[in-house]
């Protein structure tokens, strides 16, 4: 049986209810860092600590809106020290524990991998954990969304992306384990169709259903928990296990299951139930992904109290399939909470225009005698018209031949699925000043906006460009956005520097998709111009000089590409400038700097003469460099001023041989001087 763990936290984990996207990171008494996200209804709590790190739990903070009793429960077990819920990743067969290592039977036998960054907060309302299981990086990211019956931001998007960082592919495959709780009760039936399960139980393929619930019981439940199998946003699993939490503990892959069993561990005897989730093997190639996302969080259930209470429960929206049926599911729970038997039950459903029962169900269902605390379930499955749009209701009704009946009304929303618009911005090209492109970095600007009428799930938008760009330093290539509402917009930006590609229509691309909705590719095009070899004089220090005093003049190079050697001839006005100490007054620049250790590289030649007012240079084994542009000073003058009055110096000729042997010559150019007392 775990233990419960009397925890003290040091900051409140409700510290962050009253808005939805709040969080606070807090300590609790037994040293563990924990990375908290919280809204009005639930809180999701990351494990930061050295052991069990990334493993995390799930609670109600003000729970269901419309009911009293619910809050502050734990829907995932663990509370402020997540350690019970874990999950594992294949790689060609080989399992790997996510996360840090644990000293508790949950997956103590590892092996676990290396830790990358995280847990941390992204995005202001969610948190990554990255970790390295053998050639596949994985990120686990926790985050808020919608339940599909609710309607409501009280569930958790639990999303695991797999990359192959590898040269060669490799298969890959999941298991996710939830410790599942409903406040105090560790063994409520999982309520699946017309199934309330409280035994080993095996799901797989067509046969997943959409969503389970959880409950305690109709007249008054504790909390309401709902996991969404499939759905927008979901990825199905292939296989999905009811069973007891012990045996998935101890058992990192494969485990013990017997269909039947009830929901105990061996030499226990409390209830103890959990869930797990497999994701059947994948083939990713260098560099490909794939992302796997469940939920789990609170259900919507329109409950009627009485004798005979009931219950109904369906998506809030739903949205024509493009290609396919429009259908949804209708459960009804119905229990016995009067104090005699109910006999003759008779259960039936009404349906608005347009919305039909699927195959070969009927409307009404006889249930026969239901004794007193005993709870059936009725599942419909309907199809809607496409001509039908906005708000429909439906009405389940329960009637007994001793007992006064009971009805249910529940309205269901049919929208536009979710679409999303993207529209870019960014210089339509760079300029050339004073040698190099301005803006660097310039940014790029995607506006996304959901012009449909669901949520867009989990919006993330990606730049990429075959050449010529690339993200600047610090920079990430791909934005998270989290759900998008209908209506809703969000800008994302990267901020890119050109590399030395020039080009008057250079491609680039901006990716934006969701959980919900195909890909969107909007193709964009900058003009980056040719950068022009030049050589420049620049005065160094104060500018006028003043007599007596040292000045420096710089020869600067500015995108010097493929330049073995390079030559100069300098003029100065003699009665104003000379240069100090000769030749040792003419210095190698700092572009030179790296080849200072370097014996005999990019050697230099220098003449003077003084009373002409010349100077000339020459640079050889720049190559060695390497095959970037250069820029910088190639080499500086010190000259010491001589007298007041103003002149020039000229760079009267200059002369570049390429790496291949071809001369270019550029033309003449001086920099005024101006001397002062």
């Amino acid at each position: 049986m775990r233990r419960w763990l009397a925890v003290t936290l040091v900051v409140g984990m409700l510290i962050a209810c009253g808005t939805a996207n709040a969080y606070a990171e807090v300590e609790d008494s037994i040293g563990n860092n924990n990375i908290i996200i919280a809204n009005d209804y639930i809180s999701i709590i990351v494990n930061a600590g050295e052991e069990n790190t990334g493993r995390f739990s799930v609670s109600t903070t003000g729970g269901d809106p419309d009911r009293i009793g619910d809050e502050n429960k734990p829907l995932v077990y663990g509370m402020a020290n997540p350690w019970t819920s874990y999950t594992t990743i294949q790689v060609d067969g080989a399992s790997y524990v996510f996360g840090g290592p644990t000293r508790t039977s949950a997956g103590r036998q590892g092996p676990f991998g290396e830790r990358i960054s995280g847990p941390e907060i992204i995005q202001g309302n969610a948190i990554s954990t990255v970790y390295k299981l053998g050639p596949v990086k994985v990120e686990q990211i926790l985050s808020f969304t919608r339940s599909s019956t609710t309607g409501l931001q009280d569930t958790a998007r639990i999303a695991y992306t797999l990359t192959n960082e590898d040269s060669v592919s490799h298969r890959v495959s999941m298991r996710l384990m939830l410790d599942t709780m409903l406040g105090a009760n560790d063994g409520a039936p999982f309520r699946v169709e017309q199934q309330a399960i409280t035994t080993d139980t095996f799901f797989s393929g067509e046969a997943i259903p959409e969503f389970w619930q959880a409950f305690d019981s109709l007249a008054d439940p504790q909390v309401m928990s709902q996991g969404t199998l499939r759905g927008p946003g979901v990825t199905p699993p292939d296989r999905v296990y009811f069973t007891n939490w012990g045996v998935l503990a101890e058992s990192i892959w494969d485990f013990d299951f017997e269909p039947g069993r009830v929901f105990l561990r061996k030499g226990e005897f409390e209830l103890d139930s959990a869930i797990a989730m497999f994701w059947n093997p994948v083939t990713l190639e260098p560099g490909e992904s794939v992302t796997w996302v469940t939920y789990y969080g609170l259900g919507g259930i329109t409950i009627a109290p009485g004798k005979l209470s009931l219950g109904v429960t369906s998506p809030a929206v739903v949205s024509h399939a493009p290609d396919a049926p429009t259908r949804f599911p209708i459960v009804a729970y119905l229990e016995n909470t009067g104090e005699g038997e109910a006999r003759d039950v008779v259960i039936s459903i009404q349906l608005p225009k347009g919305v039909t029962l699927v195959s070969a169900q009927e409307p009404t269902s006889s249930l026969g005698n239901l004794d007193v605390g005993r709870s059936v379930q009725v599942a419909w499955q309907v199809e809607v018209a496409k001509e039908v749009t906005g708000e429909i209701s439906y009405e389940v009704r329960v009637e007994a031949a001793n007992s006064e009946p009971n009805r249910v009304r529940r309205q269901v929303k049919i929208a536009k699925p979710a679409e999303l618009q993207v529209k870019v911005s960014a210089p339509p090209r760079l300029l050339i000043e004073d040698g190099s492109l301005q803006p660097v970095p310039f940014a790029v600007r995607a506006t996304i906006t959901n012009v449909g009428e669901m949520d867009a799930p989990w919006v993330h938008a990606q730049w990429q460009a075959p050449l010529g760009l690339q993200l600047a330093p610090g920079e990430g290539r791909t934005k998270l956005s989290g759900d998008l509402g209908p209506g809703e917009s969000v800008v994302v930006q990267w901020f890119l520097v050109p590399t030395d590609v020039a080009s008057d229509s250079l491609p680039y691309s901006v990716i934006v998709e969701s959980g919900a909705t195909e890909p969107v590719i909007v193709n964009e095009f900058i003009n980056i111009p040719q950068l022009p070899q030049m050589i420049r004089l620049v005065m160094e220090g104060a500018s006028p000089a003043t007599v007596g005093e040292p000045a420096k003049i710089a020869v600067k190079g500015y995108n010097l590409k493929n330049i073995e050697a390079a030559e100069f001839f300098l003029k100065f006005p003699a009665d104003l400038l000379r240069v100090v100490g000769g030749r040792l007054g003419v210095e190698r620049g700092e572009a030179l700097a790296p080849l200072a250790a370097v014996k005999d590289a990019a050697t230099m030649e220098v003449d003077v003469q003084q009373v002409q007012g010349t100077v000339w240079v020459k640079l050889q084994g720049l190559s060695q460099l390497g095959p970037g542009r250069l820029t910088g000073n190639l080499c500086s003058i010190r000259f010491l001023t001589l007298a007041e009055g103003t002149g020039s110096v000229q760079l009267a000729a200059t002369k570049l041989v390429t790496t291949n042997g071809q001369v270019i010559e550029l033309g003449p150019m001086e920099l005024p001087v101006t001397i002062t007392r």
